[in-house]
């Protein structure tokens, strides 16, 4: 949830135009609360108001404002598996490494030459390490979405309180739509049949796990040994700090009872026999559920920062990190000069269009460090 300085600009985020101001947007959230709580003397100042001052320009900022204040503070599903990164333009992004072989100078000390500085003896050079473009997983930069609709100034003088509760809230919904699509798909897209569940054996246990195994216990853990054996630039994963099940929408607490249902064992001490909690290797995965994973498919993530390099993420554009509301002003000027309300309608048609546009793209940076499953149980 985001907390404001100045709530009334969202911290610079909004600009007023002239005859904007604090105190009247106030008293026109006040109006339009009155109104839908069902107050006609309100409702009756609310109309006249839009129609014989500048409550319609503070109409406008309300609305802007209750898109952009609601959408930074509202739940989202995508930021539990995928973190924000700002860029500050729209050219592919990139990603870069320290090559791990040193050359120049200096002398290898003790410890594995491919990650460990190497020694520098009195007097001696220092080596270079090389910055590194790694191959993008999902080639891309931000990009802008977007969209308009419009009503006409009939509509909106016969339904202006309605105008209010639906316009906003359905505006903000899309956007949150939109950015819970492209982290899930950039997931779902970007891993390739490298990452699926190879299956086999678990040690000790001995027992075997098929290929693209249904979800259960012992596939979780196969998968958590397969991760733990692939190899990035030459070092194996390493993950600490738990992962991500991902699985299809609406099975979330079915998984939860299925594969952690708290394990018990018994130890016997001279006659008496103690039940305590038994080893769950699975403990520290935390089950989500998306709309747009496939019925039967499920993924194993990383939690955010439980591994040394980035996998998933959603990009912002630098300065545009909220959406953006506009309505079309083309309404030309009353004669004898002043400007005319968007709420008027246009100069054409007396119609007025809303637009909301954002700047957005998911990234899947690692996709080894995803492990996945169509839950076929084969190759």
């Amino acid at each position: 949830m985001t907390d404001y300085k100045e709530p009334f600009t969202l911290d610079g985020r909004l600009k007023a135009v002239p005859g904007v101001t604090k105190a009247k947007v106030a008293a026109l959230t006040e109006l339009v609360d009155e109104t839908m709580a069902g107050s006609r003397a309100s409702k009756g100042i609310l109309e006249e108001a839009m129609v014989s001052t500048d409550a319609v320009f503070n109409l406008a900022y309300l609305a802007e404002l209750t898109v952009l204040e609601d959408f930074a503070k509202l739940e989202r599903n995508w930021d539990t598996v995928a973190t924000v990164r700002t860029v500050s333009d729209f050219r592919p992004v990139t990603l870069y490494s320290l090559r791990p072989d040193w050359s120049g100078g200096g002398v290898l000390g003790d410890g594995d030459p491919r990650f460990v500085a190497p020694r520098i003896p009195e007097g001696a050079t220092y080596p270079y390490a090389y910055l590194e473009q790694e191959v993008n997983q999902q080639a891309g930069g931000v990009v802008k979405r977007g969209f308009k609709t419009g009503f006409t100034f009939e509509a909106f003088i016969n339904d202006s309180v309605g105008f209010l509760q639906a316009l906003p809230e359905s505006m903000r919904n899309i956007a949150l739509d939109t950015d819970e699509w492209e982290v899930w798909n950039a997931l779902i897209t970007g891993v390739t049949t490298a990452e699926q569940l190879d299956g086999g054996t678990i040690p000790i246990e001995g027992v075997t796990v098929l290929p693209n195994a249904a979800i259960s216990r012992e596939a979780l853990i196969r998968a958590i040994i397969e991760l733990g054996q692939r190899q990035i630039n030459g070092r194996k994963v390493s993950v600490s700090g738990g992962y991500k099940l991902i699985v299809e929408s609406g099975t979330e607490e079915a998984v939860n009872l299925a594969l952690f249902t708290l394990s018990l064992a018994e130890i016997q001490s001279g006659s008496k026999t103690f039940t305590v909690n038994g080893y769950d290797p699975l403990t520290g995965i935390t089950v989500i559920g998306s709309e747009f994973v496939a019925a039967g498919s499920w993924y194993l993530i990383p939690n955010q920062n439980a591994a040394r390099r980035p996998i998933l993420e959603l990009l912002r554009l630098v300065g545009h990190e909220l959406p953006e509301l506009r309505v079309q002003g083309n309404t030309g000027n009353y004669v004898g000069g002043g400007a005319v309300s968007p709420f008027e309608g246009s100069f054409d048609n007396d119609t007025a269009d809303f637009r909301l546009r954002m700047f957005t793209k998911g990234i899947l940076w690692t996709k080894e460090l995803i492990v996945w499953s169509n839950g076929s149980g084969t190759v």
